[in-house]
């Protein structure tokens, strides 16, 4: 059953995958380099906040949902007032940055944060799926939705020559909102069972799930910013040319490094765990080595194909010339498969219960990538961002290294 699940999820992001991939290179090409690095900030900072919002609600979702079987009706729409409440907060705050940070009109404003508010209710009906074991519902509607943002951009670009930035917002506002519609009206069960008329605060439920979830979203913010914030300090510096330009390449090889490894960490996850649970340390170990070397051998021949034919996919695919590539190229596939590999490597950590040593790593990672950043985008401009993109999670590794060192000479592990 487990695997029949793995295999489902897995079909079902190839869609996703192919549209993403397909979305950086259309936007690259119509759009200009300028115009995704502007769409490409803007973007990463409503996921930062989409991360901060809804991330301790779905985690909160994921470990609690199957533990009141008699009132899941009722922890649903508990669920969902949270999603409501986080959400709102969260297009305050959105609605600031667009206006003040990025300085955008408030028509464009307004697109963005009605975005980030819908998909923070997508988001909210998909962990429901994936905590109900019903991954190809999830797999539906994730697909549904990437397809229809392609169409509307298309159709935005080509039928209605719109080449800013906000029709990439635009498309995927409209294909939220049909996605949903179609979830409500079509689907057997898509309301979940919410009324609205039954949304209330209550303060221990949500102290419980803010608790539980919190230090895990604190991490998932803090590695998604190790990863997003050397394009916003290259825009202080040189612009939303370079940081075009440079997105767009780190951009598709992490949706490479994340599709290409995503079945060895979806099929070894589990196996790792249930061995842990059973007092089976050694084999848990030994299963998390294993998913290392499959990691690696992928991450080897991702960067064999790539380096190859880089000068095809840069001149002929994406229309950019990208500086120092065969730098900025090696550095970033390593940084991106090395990234997939940390995933593996701290499971102990995890399974430990240890997610401070796990936040002290990707703090101190994170400072790294800041601080070089800082120095070196000015002196040797975004190349420098790919090279301190593989020294900071080096740097990440190893720590993770150092503690799981200590904790098997404590025989911890």
């Amino acid at each position: 059953m487990l695997k029949k699940e793995v295999l489902v999820y897995f079909a079902g992001k190839i869609i996703p995958a192919g549209v993403n991939l397909a979305i950086i290179i259309l936007a690259v090409r119509f759009l200009g380099e300028a115009e995704y690095g502007k769409y490409a900030l803007v973007f990463y900072a409503m996921m930062l906040l989409g991360t901060l919002s809804f991330g301790w609600i779905q985690q909160g979702i994921l470990r609690f949902l199957s533990a009141y079987p008699s009132e899941q009706i009722l922890v649903i729409n508990r669920f969902f007032f949270l999603t409501l409440i986080s959400s709102a907060a969260a297009v305050i705050i959105g609605a600031l940055l667009c206006f003040f940070y990025f300085r955008l009109s408030w028509p464009d404003t307004l697109v963005i944060i009605t975005y980030l508010f819908i998909y923070n209710n997508f988001l909210f009906h998909l962990t429901l799926n994936q905590a109900k074991g019903k991954p190809a519902r999830y797999a539906m509607l994730e697909g549904t939705y990437t397809l229809l943002f392609l169409l509307f951009f298309t159709l935005l670009v080509l039928v209605f020559h719109q080449h800013l930035f906000i029709v990439l917002f635009i498309a995927m506002a409209m294909g939220l909102v049909a996605t949903e519609l179609m979830r409500i009206a079509i689907l057997p069960g898509g309301k979940a069972g919410i009324d609205h008329a039954n949304l209330y605060f209550q303060s221990g439920f949500t102290k419980r799930i803010f608790n539980f979830g919190f230090p895990i979203t604190l991490w998932l913010f803090l590695s998604y910013l190790l990863n997003i914030s050397d394009r916003f300090i290259i825009k202080e510096f040189t612009g939303y040319d370079d940081v075009g330009a440079y997105a767009a390449v780190k951009d598709f090889i992490i949706k490479i490094s994340t599709f290409s490894t995503m079945p060895i960490l979806l099929a070894y996850h589990p196996m790792i765990v249930s061995r842990w649970n059973n007092n089976q340390k050694e084999e848990a170990m030994s299963l998390i080595r294993e998913g290392l070397k499959y990691c690696l051998l992928i991450a080897l021949a991702a960067f064999i194909v790539f380096m190859v034919f880089q000068n095809l996919f840069y001149s002929r695919i994406l229309h950019i010339q990208v500086a120092r590539q065969w730098l900025v190229s090696a550095t970033l596939i390593g940084s991106a498969f090395l990234w997939q590999a940390a995933m593996l490597l701290h499971k102990p950590l995890e399974l430990l219960l240890k997610p401070r040593l796990m936040l002290v790593a990707i703090v101190v990672a994170l400072v790294v990538n800041a601080l070089a950043n800082i120095v070196f985008v000015p002196i040797f401009g975004y190349p420098a961002a790919a090279v301190i993109s593989l020294v900071s999670v080096s740097a990440y590794i190893i720590i993770i290294f150092a503690f799981l060192f200590r904790s098997r000479k404590k025989g911890i592990i």
